[in-house]
């Protein structure tokens, strides 16, 4: 089914920033390029949370393009709803490399007051670093292990798993 902007416009419109079931309509869809636009022009703004829902449900799916992962990417420093951020952060590890560029903004939300954007934001970052960049990655991993968070030593466990880091 190939949903129009306005069927967009509607499914947002009807999004309570709790319940999903709308927006999994949405997802359901095969996304076509207008889809993504017609999301995307919706980040920074009133449906942020929504439109970045759905595009990382579709990053999840493998059906968000690489050009759409970049202008996601790059509405990060304009959010300040936390659901939306923390969309966004979490869809990094579906495209670390294009997100790289953000690094900056992945190390201005570290202590957010949100735990999770803070959590997924030490993910962001983590994954976005190079491999010259291993020692730190490490180190930093090391130091989310003993983080007073259960969910950031979580995560940093988990990195520790993707990146073989010795603990």
């Amino acid at each position: 089914m190939k949903l129009t902007p306005k069927d967009i416009d509607k499914t947002l419109a009807g999004f309570d920033g709790r319940h999903v079931q709308p927006l999994k309509a949405l997802v359901l869809t095969d996304p076509q390029a207008s889809q993504y636009d017609s999301l995307l022009a919706r980040i920074p703004g009133p449906d942020d949370v929504g439109a970045t829902w759905v595009l990382k449900a579709w990053s999840e799916a493998n059906q968000l393009p690489r050009p759409a992962f970049s202008a996601v990417f790059a509405t990060l420093p304009d959010l300040s709803e936390p659901d939306a951020i923390l969309h966004v952060l979490q869809m990094v590890r579906f495209c670390p490399d294009l997100a790289r560029a953000h690094r900056t903004v992945f190390q201005s939300l570290a202590g957010y007051p949100r735990v999770l954007v803070n959590v997924w934001a030490f993910d962001a970052y983590v994954r976005t670093q190079t491999e010259d960049e291993t020692e730190d990655r490490a180190a930093r991993i090391r130091a989310g292990l003993t983080h007073r968070s259960k969910a950031m030593q979580a995560r940093a466990r988990q990195l520790a798993r993707e990146f073989d880091v010795k603990t």
